[in-house]
């Protein structure tokens, strides 16, 4: 177990000096100071955390966390039992409730915590669930292209096979045409050479 600064904006790790009150938070120097727990002397100082009023003294008291073996020796030497055991009580309450708030805090933070993993969860279902969607739609427009191509591809090898289909009755056509005109030619010729003959004679 970890002493931290009650204040949830700072919870720094305690080792050395802290303020302690008597509604048993604990705090940094530096938050104790900022809140006016330190340095307040008319009474009107109020617990960071929970908003006690510590009118007394006592109320509020620094405390250094690492003692040396002579204040240990010395700090309750004098003291009745009674008190010495009265003090241990209320110095392991102290401790006890302090772990119990830690405890607290950290359930609170792993429940925050999977919260947010579960949201975060969903979210990324919804974007693999609308990725999966734009992939299966893009996969099926490509396949609608596709087919599409392969459709074209095979209207223009017919309309290639079609030309060259007309292509080649063309000139088939034209040869016929200039075999047509040459016999024409010639059978002119010769009617035109037996008209000369017939002259002649």
């Amino acid at each position: 177990f970890v002493l931290r600064c009650n204040d949830l904006k700072c919870r720094v790790h305690l080792n050395e000096r802290a303020i302690v009150t008597t509604c048993s938070h604990v705090f940094c120097t530096r938050c104790a100071d900022s809140s006016g727990l330190s340095r307040s002397a008319n009474g009107n100082r109020l617990c960071p955390a929970c908003g006690t009023q510590l009118i007394n003294p006592d109320d509020v008291v620094m405390s250094g966390l690492n003692p040396s073996e002579d204040y240990k020796t010395s700090v309750l030497s004098g003291l009745s039992p009674t008190i010495i055991m009265e003090c241990a009580s209320r110095g392991l309450s102290f401790y006890s409730y302090q772990a119990s708030q830690e405890i607290v805090y950290q359930e609170h933070l792993a429940k925050s915590l999977t919260e947010k993993y579960g949201t975060l969860n969903q979210q990324m279902d919804q974007l693999i669930h609308e990725a999966n969607s734009q992939i299966q739609a893009l996969q099926e427009k490509m396949q609608a292209m596709h087919t599409e191509q392969v459709a074209l591809q095979e209207k223009n090898n017919e309309l290639l096979n079609a030309f060259r289909e007309r292509t080649r009755a063309h000139q088939q056509v034209q040869k016929m045409y200039q075999k047509l005109k040459a016999q024409m030619m010639a059978y002119q010729v010769a009617d035109a050479a037996g008209d000369e003959v017939d002259a002649a004679i």
